[in-house]
């Protein structure tokens, strides 16, 4: 057993916890008691808003379908206020989040349907406690909460759809991919505020919708995609001042001159994309390209400002272009004769992406342009990040994933001194990411309770060999169709205190989730 889980208290008790509702049950699924089973009954049939808003709103507009979620994230970080790294940590909950989803669908006719998602987000983590680290707000309120129409009105779109051919236009999110990370899901850029707290069962919620158009051609059990994406969208990074500002990354003196977005009017900064899917049952396989723009700028040095007594560089932020070639494949079958086990189905996933002319600082050449020389400080490099994940269907509903993910950079020297899209990180020629994850839900509750476990370490070389591992603890319950509750533990442990898991080494924290839907 590593030697992090036997040294972590906190997190030896949620271990403790998570054998004991994965060891067998039996003798314990008794008859509730009496309160149990009214609170039970209660919140069974607990649906104000269906009862009140959503079915009399659709009884009165036959055509309309309203519908939605609330949800209430919290954090609270186990580790008492110091110091870590350049962040002063004087905060306990990371987060405190409530959103409210409104999605609303009209049927104007019976090809045509009108979309609109709307989202109202509330951090409290800024006003519910007393803290001089977090002060994200006065750089970006929307690190607090959703204040412009952009963000508020999260998609709006119009449909048509026929039997073979498909068509969607307006603001809108494409999800590409099915691993665990991103690998070909590209289309659109991600909010991660959260930062490596991020999970993919939130990308549906922090995907940053744009607008597009969307066409779908099917031909039997095969399709072509095809996208048209006038409207640029960059990816938004934790604010300074935010709970997952980097603690590794230090304070800056350079100089920032205002970042150029590629503009909606201008045809040659549109972006493009297509993905071609063939089923040959069992095996489904895709092909796809992107020709798009990198939703994080890079920041070339354009001068230096030799006025005061160190020397200042002159940084200009600007988005350049990459070209993205993926595949992807499922494969679905069944093990026959497995011992202890019968019949094994499994599915088989691949995943990769190959992205060209990727910007790379180099420390020669930044040190080149300080000095005055023809250079901007970057070079281009090719990056492949792919993955393959095997999925177990195990005995009581219980369901293991090995994801072995890779991140690399071709052509990789030493002075590279910056992590690109797809790349491994900084100072690293590859990563390699063993995700596993395990998840069962228990018979005696007729499967309303489910544990689960997910471990990533992170390698790499042959700079930072070892990034450190985060371990994420699930418990869940759902209480009804309409209300399900999660109990978090995550940890981060090992690796430098600049590497991407070690610098959060004292973030580790307990969190819980509650989510209402109607």
């Amino acid at each position: 057993m590593p030697t992090f889980l036997l040294t972590n208290t906190p997190l030896k008790g949620m271990l403790f916890l998570f054998v004991f509702l994965l060891y067998p049950a039996r003798g314990y699924a008794g008859t509730l008691n009496d309160t149990w089973s009214n609170i039970d009954r209660t919140l069974s049939v607990f649906d104000p808003v269906g009862e009140n808003v959503s079915q009399p709103l659709e009884k009165a507009v036959p055509a309309l379908t309203f519908k939605g979620f609330f949800r209430q994230w919290s954090d609270i970080n186990v580790h008492g206020s110091q110091q870590a790294g350049f962040r002063d940590k004087d905060f306990r909950f990371l987060q405190l989040q409530n959103l409210l989803e409104v999605e609303l669908h009209y049927q104007l006719t019976d090809s045509i349907e009108i979309t609109s998602v709307n989202h109202f987000l509330y951090d409290g983590a800024y006003n519910w406690q007393d803290s001089r680290g977090l002060y994200a707000p006065r750089f970006s309120e929307t690190a607090r909460h959703y204040h412009q129409l952009e963000r508020i009105v999260r998609e709006f779109f119009v449909s048509y759809r026929s039997h073979n051919f498909d068509i969607s236009v307006g603001k809108q999110q494409i999800s590409w991919g099915k691993m665990d990370g991103r690998f070909i899901d590209m289309i659109n850029p991600m909010d991660v505020r959260e930062s490596v707290q991020l999970e993919a069962s939130d990308y549906e919620y922090r995907r940053l919708p744009t607008w597009m158009a969307n066409a779908t051609y099917f031909w039997g059990a095969n399709s072509l995609q095809l996208l048209y994406i006038p409207n640029f969208e960059q990816e938004r990074l934790p604010a300074l001042g935010s709970p997952w500002y980097p603690p590794s990354v230090a304070p800056s003196d350079a100089i920032f001159k205002k970042r150029k977005r590629p503009s909606a009017g201008d045809f040659g900064d549109h972006e493009y994309g297509a993905r071609l899917d063939i089923s040959m049952d069992p095996l489904t396989w895709g092909l796809i390209y992107f020709y798009a723009w990198n939703d994080n700028p890079n920041f070339f040095i354009t001068g230096a400002d030799t006025s005061g007594s160190a020397l200042r560089p002159i940084l200009t932020p600007r988005h350049t272009r990459l070209h993205h070639i993926g595949v992807t494949g499922d494969y679905a079958s069944s093990w026959s004769g497995v011992p202890l086990v019968g019949d094994l189905p499994f599915v088989m996933r691949i995943e990769g992406l190959l992205s060209t002319n990727v910007k790379f600082a180099d420390a020669h050449r930044q040190q080149a342009a300080l000095t005055g020389g023809d250079t901007n400080g970057y070079v281009n490099r090719d990056t492949l990040r792919a993955a393959v994940a095997l999925e177990l269907a195990l005995p009581e509903n219980t369901t293991f994933i090995l994801q072995p993910s890779l991140f690399t950079t071709f052509g990789w020297r030493k002075n590279l001194v910056s992590s690109g899209f797809g790349g491994a990180t900084a100072g690293n020629e590859w990563n390699l990411l063993p995700v596993v994850h395990l998840e069962r839900p228990f018979r005696f509750t007729r499967d309303r309770l489910r544990a689960s476990l997910t471990v990533f370490p992170f390698l790499g070389g042959p700079g930072d060999s070892y990034e450190g591992t985060k371990s994420k603890m699930v418990v869940s319950y759902k209480f009804s169709r309409f209300i399900t509750g999660r109990l978090i533990y995550t940890s981060y442990d090992g690796g430098g205190h600049r590497s991407s898991f070690g610098q959060y080494e004292k973030w580790d924290n307990i969190g819980w989730e509650l989510s209402y839907e109607f």
